[in-house]
């Protein structure tokens, strides 16, 4: 497995993007915990995906305005993983076939 990450900073903000690449086809994580996955598909079915993004949103911007960074971080990871769940992107390391 091959692992790079790549930083840029922009004025007070700084983005870091990691890449893994690996032969094996596997199920992408994209670095956020197992629960949070869990916590995400129950928050759909009971909420609908549209309606969890527009909330998660907006408490994520209000824990970051607390200075809660943390928790909008964690957040955020549900974001996450509801958009990797609704979209059915290839991945570069994804076996077509």
């Amino acid at each position: 497995m091959k692992r790079e990450r790549i930083i840029s900073s922009d004025g007070d903000l700084e983005f870091s993007v990691e890449i893994w690449i690996n032969d094996q086809s596997r199920l992408h994580d994209y670095g956020i915990p197992r629960s949070a996955w869990f916590r995400a598909i129950r928050l759909m079915k009971k909420y609908g995906s549209e309606k969890t993004l527009d909330e998660l949103d907006r408490r994520a911007l209000a824990a970051f305005e607390r200075g809660n960074e943390r928790m909008s971080y964690r957040l955020r990871d549900l974001m996450v993983a509801i958009h990797a769940m609704e979209e059915d992107e290839v991945m570069p390391n994804d076996r077509v076939h």
